[in-house]
């Protein structure tokens, strides 16, 4: 275990987890492990295992040691704790070893219990500032459901859809669901409620492959949505960091589609992306748009922003319709891949120097949080004892 520091902030990056998006999470953590500067911060890579082990390692710095299948299993990788006053614990052979104080948590965890607001939850309750949205905006936001009910709410143009209940599909079948996905127009798109990546979508031109679509959207959640596809269409993303206090927009991107839509396969499996994650080369940054349709993207980005209560860095994702000019608001992630650090180089931000700004609008945050009234005394205790005759001696 390395020295450490105590000039220099202790940081942690927290990234794997039980998520059918745990490989996409490593590639987001061991960059941005890597992009923070070694010579301000101690640096504490955390690597989530998929069945929950939580492990410290110096070799997690280095993305070659995650394409070992046994890589955990040599026996030498410290387990970790972190404790409700912030302490992060640190363990060899059930033994202490070291203890540090935890200054922030960068978090890289991609989909379910890392995204969802869980892994925010736990790091609140410690004490802890972290880089993404607090626990609501989190869960609001990785249920796509809640997020296309809310934008509706607020006059933000969402695509059509439908939401499927996986007791409804289990006691009715695919039939007793067909007419309520009908209604809307093809091609359509079905995708599980709470997952990202492009993991468990299917595009769908005709109603022959619809079942098997729904079927397969249920092996990863329990809820399904099925959206109508934006025709003509474009995809570009804007990224936004900040804080209840301020925020600023990235560039917009616009993306490079080869298939209906961004794949699993375009996003991670290609020989340009493969390196780098979602900082893969099938874009254009910034996006080639008119003017008042960058307007709109921004507006609504920014809209957005507000309404889900969000905080840290963020990436939304707009679908246009380049035929009629269109602007469709398809999701907000609250942990982007790669932590869309390539969308603010041309906002002057190299990697490194996001990562701090991330962590100073975190850490005034967690300042206008702590200014607010948290305790409240009275008389009630009192008072019930009083009126009920209570004997707190029985």
């Amino acid at each position: 275990m390395k020295k450490i520091d105590n000039n220099k902030k202790n940081i942690i990056v927290i990234f794997g987890g039980k998520s059918v998006e745990h490989d996409i999470s490593i590639i987001t953590g061991v960059q941005t492990t890597n992009a923070l500067d070694k010579n301000k911060y101690n640096i504490y890579p955390i690597y989530i295992s998929k069945t929950g082990i939580w492990y410290t390692s110096e070799e997690f710095f280095d993305i070659k040691t995650f394409s070992k299948n046994d890589f955990l299993n040599k026996n030498k990788y410290s387990v970790v704790n972190i404790s409700n006053d912030g302490m992060l614990c640190f363990l060899k052979k059930n033994k202490y070893i070291k203890n540090i104080k935890i200054d922030f948590a960068f978090l890289s965890t991609h989909g379910n219990l890392g995204e969802n607001g869980a892994l925010q939850g736990f790091l609140e309750i410690c004490g802890i500032s972290y880089s993404s949205p607090n626990v609501f905006s989190s869960a609001i936001c990785m249920n796509k459901l809640a997020t296309k009910n809310l934008l509706s709410c607020s006059k933000i143009n969402v695509t059509n859809y439908v939401s499927l209940q996986q007791e409804e599909f289990t006691k009715n079948g695919y039939k007793g669901i067909e007419d309520k996905i009908l209604k809307l127009k093809f091609p359509l798109i079905v995708k599980p409620c709470n997952l990202g990546s492009s993991v468990g979508i299917t595009f769908c031109k005709t109603k022959e492959k619809l079942k098997d679509a729904v079927s397969f959207a249920f092996l990863f959640d329990s809820c399904v949505l099925v959206e109508e596809a934006v025709e003509n269409l474009r995809e570009v993303n804007l990224s936004i960091m900040g804080s209840n206090i301020e925020k600023e927009l990235s560039v917009i991107e616009e993306v490079n589609i080869k298939n209906d839509f961004l794949t699993f396969e375009n996003k991670y499996l290609n020989n340009e992306s493969s390196a780098k994650g979602m900082e893969n080369t099938g874009r254009t940054i910034p996006a080639k748009l008119e003017d008042d349709i960058k307007n709109k993207i921004n507006e609504y980005g920014e809209i957005a922003y507000n309404l889900l209560d969000c905080k840290g860095i963020v990436r939304i994702d707009f679908l246009i319709n380049d035929k009629t000019g269109e602007v469709f608001l398809n999701e907000v992630n609250t942990i982007p891949g790669s932590l869309s650090n390539y969308l603010w180089v041309d906002k002057g931000y190299t990697f490194s120097r996001l990562l701090d700004k991330v962590m100073d609008y975190a850490i005034k945050e967690k300042q206008n949080q702590s200014s607010k009234v948290t305790n409240f005394s009275s008389n009630v205790l009192n008072n019930f004892e009083k009126c009920t005759k209570l004997d707190l001696k029985k």
